[in-house]
């Protein structure tokens, strides 16, 4: 019994041997492929960040007046967590058709603002950074952060006049990094209009509102910056 015991036995461990070598190879190989990042890869403290906005400026609740625009946005990191920006935009104002009023309903019915610029200075907070591996191929880079601040709207109110007003921004936005000097930046704003006046016929109105907005522009990151934190 014995004696037909032993070769089996053998004959099991070595059918066995290659398919554990073939499962160590195949581990091996994901491991390679998968490769282990640590830390931020992407530094931004002591950097200037410059973001392009190619028409790419747009109102997400204007019943009047749907808002397209481009511009500017700067932003100097004084770590990777904080930094303070300036943006600024101008957009065009695309009649959605009811801006049209008549006799008594310009009494009832707020006016709609075709409002061309918008400037503000904010300071931002990115508590997040992250990384995702994409078919165990690549790894994107991303951080999130909140901004808070002050800015100056203009624009056309009605057909003759002009008005300005104060406004405070808040926001939430996002960078997907491609290279250490280039990244893809989306960002919502919400613009609280505090004073937005317009006289119409001796009569002057006051009102608050809301504008809310999307950036999505590319940014791009120059000077040397600090080292790793």
């Amino acid at each position: 019994m014995l004696r037909k015991i032993v070769p089996t036995a053998l004959l099991c461990m070595l059918l066995a041997a290659p398919a554990a070598r073939a499962q160590d190879d195949e581990a091996q190989s994901l491991r390679e492929r998968i490769k282990g990042v640590s830390g931020k890869l992407y530094l931004k403290s002591g950097r200037l960040e410059i973001t392009a906005l190619p028409l790419t400026s747009i109102s997400l609740n204007d019943a009047f007046y749907q808002k397209l625009g481009g511009g500017l946005q700067l932003a100097y990191h004084f770590s990777d967590a904080w930094a303070v920006g300036l943006t600024g935009t101008y957009s065009l104002n695309l009649d959605s058709g009811n801006a049209q009023y008549h006799g008594s309903q310009l009494e009832n019915i707020p006016y709609a603002g075709k409002r061309t610029f918008l400037v503000s200075l904010e300071g931002m907070w990115a508590p997040l950074y992250g990384k995702v591996s994409v078919a165990s191929e690549w790894t994107l880079h991303f951080d999130t952060y909140l901004l808070a601040g002050l800015g100056l709207l203009g624009g056309d109110q009605t057909q003759e006049d002009t008005s300005f007003g104060i406004s405070a921004t808040f926001g939430l936005g996002a960078r997907l990094f491609f290279v250490r000097w280039l990244a893809l930046r989306l960002e919502f704003r919400d613009y609280l209009l505090f004073n937005d006046t317009v006289t119409y016929r001796e009569t002057e109105r006051s009102d608050v509102q809301n504008q809310l907005m999307v950036n999505i522009g590319l940014s791009f990151f120059v000077l040397d910056g600090d080292a790793e934190e």
